[in-house]
């Protein structure tokens, strides 16, 4: 009896696993058959005739529009940072942090552009002038990151550094009126108006020129420095402009002009060639006032620009430890020359 049992058990768990197995094979089935039916039918080919007038799409990503969420909260942040929220007008941390939430769009709405320009032309703020330009020069560099370039942003830079219609404002009068705004915002207006040169039609191009050859010529002003090298770095400035430059140089080298301004120009006067200078080097390095970088500078630019002669004179500060390397980087190069 037991026999049969376990033996009629055994047949049971057979004729179980047989019938799964046929369920199995038999849903699979199905579903292959179901997979068919909901596949496409093929279309039929046709043949695609090409028109000379067919346009041709550039295979570019398409960036998305901003979605009104973003555009919302860009607005916000650019209000803070244009100091319109009372809470937060004298906090630089607070309107750095909202700048920076913004920092990489180059997309900003149109009203957001044109609040940022305008900041820029305010000569009011409730932070300290240090942190104004600090603050002004990062929104300067925003605004030029947009796509598509911000329309009117090089015209608002000079009309910051003209200082909205002053033109009295002349570095060769010590009793010339108070520009509206500071040197160091005057300063990066400089500089973002030479790095836009490239940037610029003929038009924008020469237009920009005219204020940074104005700004070189107030040689008490420390921009003037600046401005001197973004008119070197015109890829496109011709002979004539090149003379022109040559003249600020020499113009800033001299000791009355400002002392960073100078220092830019005795580099400078060393990298572009302009031996004209050397006799203004000589006169400095032979003063009995003494300056550490104005000695590097002048000892570096008649390194390259200098002769045999010049080595006893820049000689005399090969014992000093801050002036001795460019001592002997400069008496190197002349003998180079010499060989």
């Amino acid at each position: 009896m037991k026999l049969w049992v376990s033996a009629n058990c055994k047949m049971t768990k057979w004729k179980i696993v047989a019938i799964c197995g046929t369920v199995l094979l038999i849903a699979a089935a199905v579903v292959v058959a179901l997979r068919e039916r909901l596949q496409p039918v093929p279309l039929p080919e046709v043949p695609v005739v090409q028109t000379p007038a067919e346009v041709r799409v550039k295979a570019v990503e398409r960036k998305p529009e901003p979605s009104d969420h973003e555009v919302v909260e860009a607005s916000a942040a650019v209000a803070i940072v244009c100091g319109a929220d009372s809470a937060t007008a004298d906090r630089y941390e607070a309107r750095n942090d909202a700048l920076r939430s913004i920092a990489r769009r180059r997309d900003l709405p149109k009203d957001d552009v044109e609040a940022l320009l305008t900041y820029l032309r305010s000569a009011d703020d409730a932070m300290r002038v240090e942190r104004v330009a600090a603050l002004k020069n990062d929104v300067m560099n925003l605004l030029r990151s947009q796509e598509p370039p911000v329309e009117g942003l090089a015209e608002t830079l000079i009309v910051m550094f003209e200082g909205r219609g002053i033109s009295t404002h002349n570095s060769s009068t010590l009793n010339s009126p108070t520009h509206p705004h500071p040197p160091a915002v005057l300063d990066y207006c400089i500089q973002h108006l030479g790095a836009m040169l490239d940037e610029l039609d003929e038009k924008g191009r020469l237009r920009v020129r005219a204020v940074l050859v104005k700004a070189a010529k107030r040689t008490k002003q420390p921009y003037a420095g600046t401005a001197l090298y973004s008119l070197a770095e015109d890829a496109r400035a011709t002979p004539s402009q090149d003379k022109e430059l040559k003249g600020l140089a020499l113009a800033l080298c001299k000791p009355e002009a400002n002392h960073a301004a100078r220092i830019a120009a005795i580099q400078l006067a060393g990298e572009r060639g302009f031996a004209d200078a050397l006799p203004v080097l000589r006169e400095t390095l032979s003063s009995p006032s003494r300056d550490a970088v104005l000695d590097t500078v002048c000892i570096g630019s008649i390194g390259l620009l200098g002769n045999a002669d010049d080595i006893a004179l820049i000689e005399r500060f090969k014992g000093d430890s801050r002036r001795s390397a460019a001592v002997e980087a400069a008496i190197r190069r002349i003998n180079e020359r010499a060989d």
